[in-house]
């Protein structure tokens, strides 16, 4: 039987509510800054990556967490609706969904994951480092391996194993199952945090909307932190500001700091939340169509369409 291999990260039910169309047959504006080209694609074709959710454990089916993650969104996406039209939380068990989506994309998504993978490389190598620092540490742990039921090669000396470690003619790969682990494990205190901010409805006023992207659950510094700062901001910590758009008319914002319920953003407010949004993205951006507006660089208050223009002239 096979098995479903494309899996999305942001949820497709989420990215419907930014597209244009009906159903299966909703159609997303995407910018692409790696090409720097914008298109329209249904909304099954993004937000996704081949296996992505896939797991390698003994009496577990491949798909076991990439069902588990349709479960759970089919309970979430009508929460999410009702959310959206009430421009509040109706009830806790709403407040709890749209907490658990945030939750869900902050942790579980590409980028995460490569600095994950990249953190454990680092590690396996400096440790891969040590143990032939020297032949005598060479020669102590061969031999605590062979005493554990290791299997090592006679015939591998210290010499041979230098020279392959300086010669870097390796790759280090790290599990995925044991990766997609601990962003489970991470999951748990994110909400947490989540549930400790306080949140105000944003509404874009008529004819502004809000944008996502791949990584739609932006975490960053409030003003009160002087920039350019080296540190990464954290869900714990104070002075960071959580922004989530839900819809391209509703966006929500979290601080750990009182907060309106809601608050009718001015169109220069839309534009700044979207270019927060897109900054944080990996490199695409997804709305209902190209008439949004954001900052660049050095340009102020550029629409959504005009996006790979602008780009290919700066070249």
């Amino acid at each position: 039987m096979a098995t479903k291999a494309n899996h999305h990260y942001i949820p497709q039910f989420y990215l419907r509510g930014f597209s244009a169309g009906v159903g299966r047959q909703a159609q997303v504006f995407v910018f692409d800054s790696d090409i720097k080209k914008s298109f329209t694609t249904l909304v099954r074709n993004i937000g996704s990556r081949r296996h992505f959710n896939r797991v390698e454990a003994h009496g577990v089916e491949p798909n076991h967490i990439e069902d588990a993650m349709s479960e759970i969104e089919a309970k979430i996406a009508p929460h999410l609706q009702q959310v959206i039209e009430a421009k509040a939380f109706p009830s806790p068990e709403h407040f709890n969904s749209i907490m658990n989506l945030i939750a869900l994309t902050s942790v579980r998504n590409p980028r995460l994951r490569g600095n994950m993978s990249e953190f454990h490389k680092q590690v396996v190598e400096r440790v891969m480092g040590l143990s032939i620092s020297t032949k005598e540490i060479w020669e102590s742990q061969t031999k605590q391996m062979r005493e554990s039921g290791v299997p090592v090669k006679d015939d591998l000396t210290y010499e041979d194993m230098k020279r392959f470690h300086d010669e870097k003619n390796y790759e280090i790969v790290i599990d995925q199952t044991h990766l997609i682990g601990l962003e489970l494990k991470m999951v748990e205190p994110v909400l947490e945090q989540l549930s400790q901010r306080s949140w105000c409805f944003a509404c874009a006023p008529a004819g502004h909307q809000f944008i996502t992207c791949d990584d739609p659950a932006v975490l960053s510094w409030t003003e009160k932190v002087k920039q350019p700062n080296p540190w990464s901001p954290g869900h714990g910590l104070q002075n960071t500001i959580v922004m989530f758009t839900l819809s391209p008319e509703l966006a929500l914002v979290g601080l750990f700091e009182d907060l309106p319920e809601r608050s009718d953003y001015r169109p220069e407010q839309v534009v700044a939340l979207n270019t927060a949004v897109a900054r944080h993205s990996r490199n695409q951006i997804y709305a209902r169509d190209g008439g949004f507006m954001l900052h660049l660089k050095n340009r102020q208050f550029v629409r959504g369409d005009e996006l790979p223009r602008v780009f290919l002239a700066r070249g």
